[in-house]
């Protein structure tokens, strides 16, 4: 060994160093390596759950978040921000950058969610992603939808556990994983899907796919990358990083440089042996880096932190190709979703009984209903003090549901009233016994109307609905425009706010 590779070496065995990002520290290893010439360094950017924040969002001390605000840090870092062409080389020259995102891409905010995700694939276009683990959100919308956003992404979704039984399953595309080639080595990427992705989706777009043990899934793809020549090996995971630790314990052989997933709130450790565990942040609020040093075609050291995206003054601008972009995209949101249709003096909590008063009591008074049921997964977000426009409802209900009525009986409509996830308006319950608004006990033998989403009726969250009318009335309006029709209609202002009335 030379002395600059020992004296490289050294100084990637420190560990615990504190980051100068602004996140938990560095995570570093370093391996023996025999002298076998000069370093390659690549760099893997890794954002999760974005839900398609593009924008940046204000705040009393400084911006935080944002695409483009995540692009001008790449660009100061000396990062690759650009398309990535069709066979998976770099938008730049010589670039080492390989920007991966762990999955739930596109619905959430508004300038994503009502365009159906078209805005957040562009963007991510222009950030030069090369992959995504498949989210457990991104069928969402329809499976066509799904499609044409990965065209207009150009990168694959990828997820080694979920098994496609049928054609209808395959055309979707998803892969287990991708190998790539950055400075000369052979990268692969392996993707997993969180467990739960068969079960979030509207009951139906997920027919077609059986889950594989991650285990199993993962020694397949890994022996999969490898015979493609995968030199250096990562994984993203739409699932919880405290699940990882024992199944790397069992498979020290797979050689893996890192692996990110979500903060499922129980603790992982940072390395298991010579593989960091990452976590990358939400909603463009933060991204981790991860550095990789190989040296003769092996993986010599990983450094990774994760990157605080604040913009105080003097921070980098962001980036102009990917705000453009994003610039393009408010313009439309804004053309079509900033009317302001109230206000509210104090907000609303996002799981509070005001929120559930307003959006189900809408239901049920512009339905004409007895009651109306949502799930408390319809909710996404507080609603903040100040002006409501019809954005605000996008934002707090970005799901592509429609609203049916359904008629069941009191005994029924105990059943559904009795599962975790339910809100409702319409009832009051008083020592475990459930009333009417009028103070009558609900009557297990009548019969009672009942607003509802699609995603509800067809057996979303558990609900039997579908079991107790299988002949409802299909409104044909989306929940959004139902709420916004009958928030704009109750003529909010300063003088009496939303939440005025509200129990």
């Amino acid at each position: 060994m030379t002395r600059s590779l020992r004296l490289f070496a050294a100084a990637l065995a420190l560990t615990g160093c504190p980051s100068k990002d602004n996140g938990p520290a560095k995570v570093e290893h370093a391996a023996a390596v025999v002298d076998a010439g000069p370093p390659t360094t690549l760099t893997f950017v890794v954002t999760g759950a974005e839900n398609g924040y593009l924008l940046a969002t204000a705040s009393a001390e400084a911006p935080h978040g944002g695409a483009a605000e995540v692009a001008g840090r790449w660009v100061a870092e000396g990062l690759c921000v650009a398309p990535t062409k069709d066979d998976g080389s770099a938008g730049c020259a010589d670039s080492g950058t390989i920007p991966l995102s762990t999955g739930d891409n596109a619905n959430g905010a508004s300038i994503s969610s009502y365009f159906r995700g078209e805005s957040t694939a562009e963007v991510m276009h222009q950030l030069g992603y090369v992959a995504s683990a498949f989210g457990n959100r991104e069928l969402d919308w329809s499976r066509e939808q799904f499609v044409a956003n990965g065209k207009r992404g150009g990168f694959p979704y990828l997820a080694a556990n979920l098994e496609a039984t049928t054609d209808e399953a395959r055309a979707l595309g998803l892969q287990s994983f991708r190998v790539i080639e950055r400075r000369g080595v052979k990268v692969g990427v392996v993707g997993l899907a969180a467990r739960k992705a068969t079960l979030t989706p509207m009951p139906g777009r997920m027919a077609g796919f059986s889950l594989v043990a991650d285990d199993v899934a993962l020694a397949r793809a890994v022996a999969g990358a490898r015979a493609a020549g995968a030199q250096v090996l990562g994984v993203v995971t739409d699932g919880c990083l405290h699940e990882v630790p024992e199944v790397l314990t069992a498979h020290a052989d797979w050689g893996l440089a890192f692996v990110a997933g979500r903060d499922c709130e129980a603790p992982w450790p940072p390395m298991v042996g010579a593989t960091a565990l990452v976590y990358p942040g939400r909603h463009f609020n933060a991204y981790a880096r991860v550095t990789v040093t190989v040296v003769g075609g092996k993986v010599a050291g990983v450094t990774s932190a994760l990157v605080d995206v604040t913009s105080p003054a003097g921070s980098p601008p962001p980036a102009p190709e990917v705000k453009a972009v994003i610039d393009g995209w408010k313009k439309k949101h804004d053309d079509a979703l900033g009317e302001r249709i109230g206000f509210t003096a104090s907000g609303l909590e996002q799981e509070g009984g005001r929120m559930s008063a307003w959006l189900t009591g809408a239901l049920k008074e512009r339905f004409k209903t007895d009651v109306a049921l949502l799930n408390r997964k319809t909710v996404r977000q507080a609603l903040p003090a100040g002006p409501v426009t019809k954005a605000s409802i996008w934002d707090l209900v970005p799901f592509e549901n429609e609203v049916v009525v359904i008629k069941i009986t009191g005994a029924q409509l105990k059943a559904a009233l009795s599962n975790i996830e339910a809100r409702e308006a319409g009832v009051k319950s008083k020592d475990e016994q459930v009333f009417d608004l009028k103070g009558a006990p609900i009557d297990d033998a009548k019969t009672y109307t009942v607003a509802t989403t699609d995603y509800l009726y067809l057996g979303g969250d558990g609900f039997k609905l579908r079991d107790a009318d299988p002949a409802p009335t299909q409104t044909k309006v989306s929940i959004q425009a139902a709420i916004i029709e009958w928030t704009a209609g109750r003529k909010s202002d300063e003088k009496k706010p939303l939440e005025t009335g509200l129990k």
